[in-house]
């Protein structure tokens, strides 16, 4: 691959339309009219992340957020509505409406019920609650909406002035070891520029980053894919004074003596001439079910200039295995369970805002439920995606390297924090829609986070 020229012109930041998802569903009065609460939701059916809007395909289904934050479902009234024997109003965190599903009975004759938000949709979470309802007939056969859905009630407000708020981003780069049966129009030698490119387009100035494991004996360097990375960013960086930095140097990942070592791809990048280093670790997550322990690189960073509060960024990537697996599902429980007390240990041991990024394995969709995130928002972590400015909302956070990507909100890829401050100012699922921008199988995820006032 060519040398790029460090004047090389970079594809701009595109920030993406930012998007609305509603005003502050738990600050209204009681005696406020519930009325007024649907007209003051912006985005009642969580159309910025792709749900079809209020009123529209079979039986006309309409959602929103009501002012103690659970759901009002309504649906049409018409003679074809009222031979139905009864109505079911079907909830549930997954579109595919198999995962924890409640299921409301409503009598034939009424036409709106209030309902719980799903498993999981907790203030804090960011996530959504997926509801279709159910028309039984007499004759034994149903008809249902399509699957509507409205994301969790935003209680933490973004307050932070902006020399108190942080831009990071986490990114799986996939490892270009899984490139070795790929021709240049999906393996590095395309997706390697796109990397840099995505990541130089984010604002981020210091990365979770997962994959950047490839070995020079694969062909596409001399040099090991983490360090093409960094070089790269070095070299095409506009910003002439940026320092790109791994914040571990290879012998942290050696392993201990009869361990492999482990997902060594996980690390933690930042740009040297924006942040100083204050501390910097690697804790390792054995588990006796995966031959290949989980790693979880640190970094204590502070701007440069001193006027910000310290922060401190992980980065972490868990088993995968077979999708639907029980077994893997019990691998990442127990991994969670490890993981938050190492991130607890390192925010009660230096009191600062901690950050979480990375690839968790663990979806919407996961069976029999996303046991990963469940934990961490049980332990007190605040989704970043828990905000109203949301952009590529109605998209997943990774594609399979298949175009166009379809549209549903799904998250793989995660950014939460820990500490004093709650809240988020803004997320970015940094979404391309065409093959020739193809950067990895994962999108970059951009996250603006509030620290504590100095």
């Amino acid at each position: 691959m060519p040398a790029l020229s460090r004047h090389r012109l970079v594809t701009p930041l595109v920030a993406g339309t930012v998007l609305l998802l509603g005003g502050t569903l738990l600050s209204t009065p009681a005696h406020a009219h519930q009325e007024a609460a649907e007209r003051r939701n912006a985005n009642p059916t969580g159309t910025a992340s792709g749900s079809a809007r209020n009123g529209t395909g079979n039986l006309k289904v309409h959602l929103a957020a009501t002012n103690d934050g659970r759901i009002k479902v309504t649906w049409e009234r018409s003679r074809r509505v009222a031979g139905f024997k009864r109505v079911a109003v079907k909830v549930s965190p997954s579109r595919k409406m198999n995962v924890k599903v409640r299921s409301y009975r409503v009598s034939r004759k009424r036409h709106a019920k209030v309902v719980s938000h799903a498993f999981g949709a907790v203030p804090a979470s960011g996530n959504y609650s997926f509801v279709k309802v159910v028309g039984y007939r007499r004759d034994g056969s149903k008809t249902a909406s399509p699957a509507k859905w409205i994301q969790a009630p935003i209680t933490a407000a973004c307050t932070a002035a902006p020399q108190d708020q942080v831009t990071v981003a986490a990114f799986n780069v996939r490892s270009w070891a899984a490139d070795r049966n790929l021709g240049p129009r999906r393996n590095w030698t395309l997706r390697g520029d796109n990397v840099v490119s995505e990541i130089l387009r984010s604002g981020a100035h210091a990365l979770a980053i997962q994959e950047a494991s490839g070995s020079e004996r694969l062909g596409f360097s001399n040099k090991p894919q983490r360090r093409w990375i960094l070089d790269r960013l070095n070299d095409v960086d506009p910003d002439r004074s940026a320092r790109w930095v791994d914040a571990l140097d290879d012998e942290a990942y050696r392993p201990p003596k009869g361990r492999r070592p482990g997902l060594v791809g996980t690390r933690v990048f930042y740009d040297a001439s924006k942040f100083r280093k204050l501390d910097s670790g690697l804790a390792r997550i054995v588990d006796p079910g995966f031959n290949k322990d989980s790693l979880i690189p640190w970094a204590r960073l502070q701007s440069v200039s001193g006027d910000q509060a310290p922060f401190v960024l992980t980065s972490n990537h868990l088993r995968v295995g077979v999708v639907g697996s029980r077994k893997e599902w019990k691998i990442r429980a127990r991994q969670v369970v490890k993981t938050i007390q190492i991130l607890r240990s390192l925010q009660s041991r230096f009191g600062d805002q901690l950050i979480l990024g990375g690839d968790l394995n663990s979806t919407a969709n996961t069976l029999p439920y996303n046991n990963v995130h469940r934990a961490l928002m049980r332990a007190g972590f605040y989704d970043a995606y828990a905000t109203r400015r949301i952009a590529g909302g109605k998209f997943p956070t990774t594609q399979d390297s298949r175009f166009p990507v379809y549209r549903t909100p799904l998250r793989r890829d995660y950014l939460l924090t820990l500490g004093a401050v709650k809240g988020s100012c803004g997320y970015r699922n940094q979404v391309y829609n065409r093959r020739s921008q193809i950067a990895s199988d994962h999108f970059l995820q951009a996250a603006t986070l509030p620290l504590p006032a100095r």
